[in-house]
């Protein structure tokens, strides 16, 4: 009796462990990049059009069920928050709701919001992500692969003719290594930067300072990350 019982649970387990995940990514990001920066830049006012690509996952072969793609810019601002706790309030720039609810649209920056430059506690980032229906399931808002955080940078029209003008030919050249990180992540390059933040994939701050010659990342729970040099440049890992 004991073999039927676990032969029958080994077979249940094996019914269950047939998920496909979702896929999903904003597909024009590089129109809105400067000089190589992985994060995005927009100006007050600006009308923002953007696209996204994503692909619906199945639960034993059955295919999860499209809710709606959301996709708005948030703020935070850090002066009075702990990096390592603190969390994105659930609204955009101007402090309202107003996310667009499509997988393409347009989403306008408002005029009054205030520069990057002129705030150095201010972080910005798009929260973007897909909510879906498994089989049999409760609804999922996002997740690591249902979801798209790029950081954001608000520049004044000024700002972005001067930044589209420098050389960025050292910081393009900055590499991370490895990838995937185990317990160290090293940088290589011309350029090294000063400080660094280790984000995870919903832009919440998991760990940053100085730059030292390499990064202690053996702390840091499996999963995907986002390494940000000097608030300018980052890049995506995965923690094993």
């Amino acid at each position: 009796m004991k073999k039927i019982t676990l032969l029958l649970l080994f077979m249940s387990s094996l019914v269950f462990a047939q998920r496909v995940e979702p896929t999903f990514t904003i597909s024009n990001k590089s129109d809105y990049q400067i000089n190589g920066e992985q994060a995005l830049t927009f100006s007050p006012g600006q009308v923002v059009s953007y696209t996204i690509n994503f692909t619906l996952g199945s639960t034993d072969t059955v295919d999860d069920v499209n809710n709606f793609v959301l996709f708005g810019v948030q703020d935070e601002a850090m002066t009075d928050v702990d990096p390592a706790t603190g969390t994105w309030a659930n609204e955009t720039i101007d402090g309202g709701n107003d996310f667009v609810y499509a997988a393409s649209g347009d989403y306008t920056i408002p005029a009054s919001t205030e520069l990057s430059s002129a705030n150095a506690n201010l972080t910005y980032r798009i929260l973007a992500y897909l909510a879906y229906t498994p089989n049999g399931g409760t609804t999922i808002y996002g997740g690591e692969n249902a979801s798209d955080s790029p950081l954001v940078y608000i520049r004044s029209a000024a700002e972005i003719t001067a930044l589209s003008t420098t050389d960025f030919t050292k910081e393009i050249a900055l590499t991370m290594y490895p990838n995937p990180v185990e317990n160290t992540i090293n940088l290589k390059g011309q350029n090294l930067p000063e400080t660094y933040k280790i984000t995870n994939t919903l832009g919440k701050i998991i760990k940053q300072g100085n730059f030292e010659g390499s990064i202690d990342a053996s702390a840091l729970s499996r999963g995907m990350y986002f390494l940000v040099y000097d608030n300018k440049t980052f890049t995506k890992f995965l923690k094993k």
